[in-house]
């Protein structure tokens, strides 16, 4: 009996040294409905396990991993919330469906580096769109030429304040996954020697991540051309992307080849850009039979805005977003500075034209468009 005892006390404890993460939630003012558990891999989203919500907004799973992780929790309307997580780590998720972008988690330290890191991202971005707001209202009035200037000042400071948080953040966290994270929302085209030195010291960092490595590997075989990005010009490639639409599902740029494209990018919450997109629509309604379309790309942050304004403006294109605000990579590599701005592609996808307006527009769209 004695040695039976001893047995099944070693059992425990081996069980309790290999025990799950488990993850579980209670999402007021949710609807029943499937969810599922994604694990975020340098080159795929992973599918790890689902369920159903119950009609009191609880939920619950647990799974194995043998490495901390960054995995995403999926619902339905695109809305979803994002782990870091270990085994033995007890996830607790609460919130609102109706602002879960303010839910809240304990048990998992990883999940809670990664949601105070989200809250000071979504701060920043605020102060840019501020500044945004009052750059588009002063371009609207050419007179004032010295307070553009003076937004101008306050906006590069805010940028560069904006990118000196995300490295500190990516360089101090104790968390692999978050560090990855951060890291993956610099642009190594304009940011080449701090994304190189990144990567050579993660595997340092963090010896035993598999994580770690394989982001680090996958970024030396990449090419980097300098450090600083050509500005999208007349007569050069447009750089390619791939984001979400509202739906949820994944577009691509480059699939539209072999028509003509004007790469539009706005936002619910710029007013000149709502102003012109009377034009931009009677631009489509007049051209969308032949070979053309229209891609929106929102430098929203709230998905509830941007949908309501595509809705409310009768945009009836395709539309993408990272839902990241000024942080937008799609920006970025457009080195998009102000809205609305748009680009023009043939159908081999380089850029004909830049920033059409109006009649312009129509204009331009007649010459080229048959």
């Amino acid at each position: 009996m004695k040695k039976i005892a001893l047995l099944f006390l070693f059992s425990v404890l081996l069980y309790s040294c290999n025990s799950n993460y488990s993850v579980k939630g209670k999402i007021e003012n949710m609807p029943v409905q499937k969810f599922r558990l994604e694990e975020l891999t340098v080159d795929e989203n992973v599918f790890v396990d689902s369920g159903t919500t119950k009609v009191d907004g609880t939920f619950e799973l647990s799974h194995k991993t043998h490495e901390e992780s960054l995995y995403r929790l999926k619902f339905e309307k695109g809305k979803y919330i994002l782990l870091v997580l270990k085994e033995g780590d007890k996830a607790n998720i609460s919130g609102d469906w109706n602002m879960l972008e303010n839910y809240k988690v304990e048990g998992s330290a990883g999940s809670e580096t990664m949601k105070g890191f989200l809250v000071n991202l979504r701060e920043n971005i605020k102060d840019i769109n501020t500044i945004q707001v009052i750059m588009d209202s002063i371009k609207a009035n050419p007179s004032k030429d010295s307070l553009r200037k003076s937004a101008e000042a306050d906006m590069r400071i805010i940028n560069t304040r904006f990118m000196d948080y995300i490295k500190k953040f990516a360089d101090t966290t104790k968390s692999v996954s978050c560090a990855l994270f951060a890291v993956n929302m610099i642009n190594p085209a304009f940011e080449g020697p701090y994304v190189k030195s990144f990567y050579e010291q993660i595997t340092k960092r963090f010896p035993n991540s598999t994580s770690a490595k394989s982001f680090a590997a996958k970024f030396s075989g990449k090419k980097i051309e300098s450090t600083k990005a050509e500005t999208p010009t007349e007569g050069t490639a447009a750089p390619d992307f791939t984001a979400n639409t509202p739906e949820g599902t994944s577009f691509t740029l480059s699939s539209l080849k072999g028509k003509y494209v004007l790469v539009d990018f706005w936002a619910s919450w710029c007013a000149p850009c709502r102003q012109e997109n009377p034009n931009v629509v009677a631009a489509y309604q007049q051209n969308k039979s032949k070979n053309f379309a229209i891609v929106g790309v929102s430098l929203d942050s709230s998905k509830e805005k941007w949908t309501e304004a595509i809705a409310k403006d009768g945009l009836t294109w395709i539309h993408v977003s990272e839902l990241n605000g000024w942080g937008s990579a799609i920006a970025r590599n457009y080195q998009v500075n102000s809205i609305p701005g748009n680009f023009l592609l043939d159908p081999n996808g380089n850029i004909i034209a830049t920033n059409l307006r109006g009649e312009s527009l129509m204009q331009k769209l007649n010459e080229v468009v048959k």
